[in-house]
């Protein structure tokens, strides 16, 4: 069998080795070849990835789906409306307004930044994988990730007053959703811009430039360092489960438990 061939159905082998009645019909050889077979693929260079996803393109759907953008623009319109009615409600409000409608504009542009992956990238790394090994590592990455966002938010947690119902739904709307565009472009754009599979390096690079993104906060060189190892720890989860769900779903969760002990 050809390389090419192999790597296809590797990536195949990866898309649906969810489903029990496809695990029956192979053995644990054909199995274990699959996956050295996606290892393999995952160490090529970008362009024989692009050339892997254009030939599987009429298997796994347009590279370009439609529904990204028309969530994009209806999540762009209501970010609009409620930030011009908040500033009418709330003129008083300017610091809350920053604080909760910065998260929610990386909500309403996360739809965009699926286009930033291939179709093969959307099926491989956000299929629901449930081995128990990436449970553990997910839960492990919470945990580290909690710990994290509390020592970031140490200053404020004991002091900062109640948010209302509105606001609070519109806080967790915005840090619920913001992570899906923060976990592509962070865990997955970038580093594979910046080295090869499992381009610990890019991961790096990547987490350096996710903490750039939280000016001011990270001007303190402490804030910052927490920062990174927030951004770092999501890196290590991406690469142990090949995943962006997971990262994206710990992420959020996290950003959650934060809010809700705030």
């Amino acid at each position: 069998m050809a390389k090419q061939d192999r790597y296809r159905a590797a990536i195949l082998w990866r898309i649906i080795r969810h489903l029990p009645e496809i695990r029956a019909l192979l053995t644990s050889e054909e199995k274990q070849s699959l996956n050295d077979h996606y290892q393999q693929y995952k160490k090529e260079d970008s362009s024989q990835k692009k050339s892997l996803a254009r030939e599987l393109r009429d298997l796994l759907g347009p590279r370009r789906p439609a529904y990204p953008a028309m969530l994009g623009i209806a999540g762009m319109i209501i970010w609009t409306v409620l930030l011009v009615y908040h500033g009418v409600e709330y003129p008083d409000k300017k610091l809350l307004r920053f604080y909760i409608f910065q998260p929610l504009l990386l909500a309403a542009l996360a739809p965009f930044s699926i286009y930033l992956l291939s179709n093969v990238e959307r099926r491989l790394y956000f299929r629901l994988d449930v081995r128990p090994e990436s449970l553990l590592h997910s839960i492990l990455a919470f945990t580290a990730l909690t710990m994290l966002l509390a020592s970031i938010n140490q200053d404020w947690l004991p002091s900062s007053p109640r948010m209302d119902l509105f606001h609070l739904i519109l806080w967790i709307t915005g840090i619920g959703i913001a992570p899906l565009f923060e976990e592509i472009a962070f865990r997955q754009w970038l580093p594979s811009k910046i080295g090869r599979d499992p381009h610990w390096l890019g991961h790096a690079t990547s987490a350096l430039i996710f903490t750039a993104a939280h000016v001011p906060t990270t001007l303190d060189p402490e804030m910052a360092a927490y920062y990174w190892l927030c951004g770092f720890t999501l890196s290590a989860l991406r690469i142990q489960t090949d995943s962006l769900l997971w990262p994206f779903l710990v992420h959020a969760a996290a950003n959650v438990a934060i809010a809700l002990a705030i």
